[in-house]
């Protein structure tokens, strides 16, 4: 074995702790591409069965381009990674570097050293990085299966196998070992740069310039002496913590991002399909029957809507169902005629002026209404968002239309308490507004009884000619069973004017669910594996960072620094450091999640809903990450004696 080859195996043993989070770096990265480029190849594998022709080579260019871009991700975060790694070994090595320099070592020997480390965390860290990938991909192919469940695969007549590709494998460990040699490559042609002496004397990391240093004002005022010198370790040594700065910063991004596009994905098939929680959806239905004179006159209507007494009997006895809740919803519209109201064109907000194309501002407008009537339970809680007391008339003030290719909602009335003019069978009916509810407020049975056109206001009570029961429930099948024998006992249907009819939605809702559920699986699965890498690169290096410096504590303490006020030089520096990339990681996150809602708006157009719980929760742990890890590694230097610590560097 060449000398340098033996340093780097020497110094890898006596820094076991960073080899072993360096290897963790390249295990993580390793497994990661082979997990990208394993699921590639099993959706080749699936589509394979499936389609054919031309369009079989079109999902196989997706797949491999999607393992390209994911992969070239992934490289690029595990260089970041792992190249800080190497840089911090070869900063600890700065005066092994200088002595060995100064009895001839070349710059090439320099920088083989670091290489070589390289090299032999490699050879472990690869395989085993083959290794978890495969195990990631087969547990991947087992949820998708699961998710896709046994009806999903009848109708797309097949199921995700585990496939090991030789070729992706190939690729996953000459991409892996490349971004090693990368890495490593980069601090190792720097500090072969060094001379001797800057080496000897560990010139290098920390710089100072010839103008003073200089902590905030603020910082100063807050945390006092320990806070300045925090302040100005972190501006002295900014290389050693930019590296942390841009792993949590890039966890951040990544975690907004993909919490954003699961909350937008959600939200596009909801707004789709009106899609609700139910299993089961049982349906009223009362046609009218208009009777005319001979000669063509109006006489009468026959129908027969729902009594309000019935309505509330049928869902409590449904509600009777073990592990069942049920939601009644009943509206005014049949599939024979739906009621109008007159609206002033005064009442309209821009938005719905531009949808109708409206040109006289004092036109009154008749258009598509119903009335919606829901249980009390339901109504009483609608009553208390809308702000109103019970017995109050509620305007569903939202608007979802099909617009130039795409969905678009929108806000259609400016409310301010009007009376509108209910118009039916040549009557006409006032009905004051006593409140509103906007999106995000409307339980989506609401907009489903609505068919998703008509607009509606939410009244106490009335004689339903179309009523919907929405239950969630843990045995649908046999809760189909329930509701017909309960339709049968309450309802004596006329053959001509009554209908009544039972949707199993749970397969159906099944399927959907999985979809999106299998979409967000890999999605949070690939953000997941890339923020552990992160945070791999933070503890290691914040770790690495206060084991280095137990030479500067030692000499803060010999001059009279207390423990506690090192503790708070610590805290501060953790404060400052997660600070720095919550304000960069942030902002950008956002934007990466504006660019995901963007990218949906082809063929949906919904509202951006910023991302507040993902920043939340970002900021916790982001700040327990850096304060956990940075009081751990101080807590490894207690008990040291101060002067062997200070002779020992």
């Amino acid at each position: 074995m060449k000398l340098t080859a033996k340093l780097a195996l020497a110094q890898l043993k006596t820094n076991r702790k960073r080899a072993i989070w360096t290897l963790l770096g390249i295990v993580l990265s390793t497994s990661m591409i082979t997990a990208v480029f394993g699921f590639a190849a099993t959706a080749m594998e699936a589509v394979h069965g499936i389609v054919g022709g031309e369009l079989r080579d079109v999902y196989y260019a997706t797949a491999i381009g999607t393992g390209i871009v994911l992969s070239s991700v992934i490289v690029a975060a595990s260089v970041i990674v792992i190249s800080n790694s190497f840089r911090v070994s070869a900063g600890e090595r700065l005066s092994q570097f200088g002595i060995l320099k100064s009895v001839g070592a070349t710059k090439r020997q320099i920088a083989e050293s670091i290489m070589y480390e390289s090299v032999l965390l490699s050879i472990v860290g690869i395989p085993v990085g083959i290794a978890v990938g495969l195990l990631v991909q087969f547990i991947g192919v087992e949820i998708a299966n699961h998710l896709i469940g046994d009806s999903m695969a009848a109708e797309f007549r097949t199921m995700f196998g585990f496939v090991i590709a030789w070729q992706a494998i190939l690729v996953s460990v000459g991409i892996g070992f490349g971004t090693v040699l990368l890495s490593a490559w980069l601090p190792a042609r720097k500090a072969a740069k060094i001379p001797a002496i800057s080496a000897i004397l560990r010139h290098g990391d920390v710089k100072v310039k010839a103008k003073h240093v200089r902590a905030n004002w603020l910082v100063k005022t807050i945390f006092g002496f320990e806070g300045t010198l925090a302040s100005k370790s972190l501006k002295r040594s900014r290389r050693n913590f930019r590296a942390t700065v841009v792993s949590l910063t890039i966890s951040i991004i990544l975690f907004i991002a993909a919490s954003s596009f699961g909350a937008h994905l959600n939200r596009m098939a909801t707004l789709v399909v009106h899609a609700t929680d139910a299993d089961v959806i049982g349906e009223y239905r009362s046609a009218q029957e208009f009777i005319f004179s001979e000669d063509g006159y109006f006489l009468n209507a026959r129908e027969h809507p729902l009594s309000i007494t019935d309505a509330a009997s049928i869902t409590a006895r449904l509600q009777d169902f073990p592990n069942t809740t049920v939601m009644g919803v009943g509206t005014s519209m049949s599939s024979w005629r739906v009621p109008g109201a007159l609206f002033p064109t005064s009442m309209f907000t821009q938005s719905m002026q531009n949808y109708l194309e409206l040109e006289d501002p004092e036109e009154e407008l008749m258009l598509s209404f119903t009335l919606i009537t829901v249980d009390a339970k339901t109504y009483a809680e609608l009553c208390r968002l809308a702000g109103v007391p019970l017995g109050s008339n509620i305007l569903i003030n939202y608007r979802r239309r099909h617009i130039d290719g795409r969905w678009t909602e929108f806000t259609p009335f400016a409310f301010n308490e009007q009376t509108i003019t209910k118009v039916e069978l040549e009557q006409e009916t006032e009905i004051p507004l006593h409140g509103e509810l906007r999106y995000g407020q409307i339980p989506l049975e609401v907009l489903h009884a609505t068919r998703g056109w008509a607009f509606a206001i939410i009244v106490p009570e009335f004689y339903a000619a179309t009523y919907y029961w929405f239950a969630q429930t843990a045995n649908p099948r046999d809760f189909v069973m329930h509701m017909h024998d309960i339709f049968d006992e309450f309802i004596c249907p006329d053959v001509d004017l009554v209908f009544t009819h039972v949707h199993n939605l749970a397969a159906a809702a099944n399927q959907d669910r999985a979809i999106i559920n299998l979409v967000m699986v890999f999605v949070y699965g690939f953000v997941g594996m890339l923020t552990l890498i992160g945070f791999t690169n933070v503890i290691s290096t914040i770790y690495t960072n206060v084991r280095a410096r137990a030479r500067e504590f030692a000499v803060l303490q010999s001059v009279g620094m207390t423990r506690n006020g090192l503790s708070r030089m610590l805290n501060l520096e953790s404060i400052l450091c997660s600070f720095k990339s919550l304000v960069i990681g942030i902002p950008l996150g956002v934007a990466a999640a504006f660019m995901v809602y963007r990218s949906m708006l082809h063929s949906v157009e919904f509202r951006f809903e910023f991302p507040l719980f993902s920043i939340l929760i970002c900021i916790l742990a982001v700040f327990i990450i850096t304060w956990v890890t940075m009081r751990y590694a101080a807590a490894r230097l207690r008990g040291k004696n101060i002067v062997e610590t200070i002779r020992a560097e």
